[in-house]
């Protein structure tokens, strides 16, 4: 079974460049969300609008900010934007005190995390995730599917799914899940690299499509493919950016298991 530890699966960017990211994604989360009604409806069953997701990430860069300076466990409840600060400069600011945070801390050094082994790199790759994905989560106020959004190349897109899997799956699979149908792969048609989940959960990363005949899987571009192991895509919705062979079972197994926050 999956090691319930933060291990690439594949090769990962370094944490300058996760860094890097941040600031970028942050600014356009910040400039796209400034530019939208804040009671706008998203795609998100937690933070369903604009504002209320612009919230949750500050709070979210705040907390790891903390978390940082410390690097002991924080009450994340302790940042919560105050009702009397203007919701943008209040994110702004925030997202500005992480990334000098970043800057100056060893990646290599121990920090508290939600998984064991934590280190200042670990909060780097969680949080250049973190902001990607709710750059797409606001986008899909005016375009229902968005695109992933750009940041650091393909190496950059592949280790979100690296970091689901070797992360947030290895909990679930730790707290009890259900046997997929059959094996799932997930290969990307514009760059090589494919992941392969048995029935029992467990993951292997390749460079080539998976061989065996009994797996469903799923095509499409690398990009899509993020947003399908994340839980942002449904590939049976979109015949356009997606093939699937296959057990309709169990990419419906897949997106119905608690696996993805």
């Amino acid at each position: 079974m999956i090691d319930d530890a933060p291990a690439p699966l594949g090769p990962m960017p370094g944490t300058g460049e996760f860094a890097q990211a941040i600031r970028s994604l942050s600014d356009r989360f910040a400039a796209e969300a400034a530019e939208l009604d804040p009671d706008a409806p998203i795609a998100s069953d937690a933070w369903p609008t604009v504002g209320g997701m612009v919230d949750h990430l500050g709070q979210i860069q705040r907390w790891c900010t903390e978390v940082l300076r410390t690097g002991a466990a924080v009450d994340r409840a302790e940042h919560v934007r105050p009702a009397e600060r203007d919701r943008f400069a209040w994110f702004v600011e925030g997202s500005a005190a992480l990334a000098t945070e970043l800057g100056t801390r060893d990646p290599a050094a121990g920090c508290w995390a939600f998984v064991p082994g934590g280190t200042n790199g670990f909060w780097a790759r969680r949080q250049a995730h973190e902001a990607r994905k709710h750059l797409w989560d606001i986008r899909t106020a005016v375009t229902p599917v968005p695109a992933l959004p750009e940041a650091g190349g393909p190496e950059m897109a592949a280790d979100i799914v690296d970091e689901l899997y070797a992360v947030f799956l290895a909990r679930a699979v730790r707290g009890g899940l259900p046997p997929l149908p059959t094996p799932l792969a997930l290969v990307a048609t514009d760059v090589s690299v494919s992941w392969r989940l048995a029935t029992d959960w467990s993951v292997i990363r390749s460079v080539e499509a998976a061989a065996d005949p009994v797996a469903t899987v799923v095509q499409g571009r690398l990009g899509d493919i993020a947003l399908f192991a994340w839980d942002r895509a449904a590939p049976e919705d979109l015949p356009e950016r997606f093939a699937i062979t296959g057990s309709s079972a169990t990419v419906a197994a897949y997106r119905d298991a608690p696996v993805h926050p």
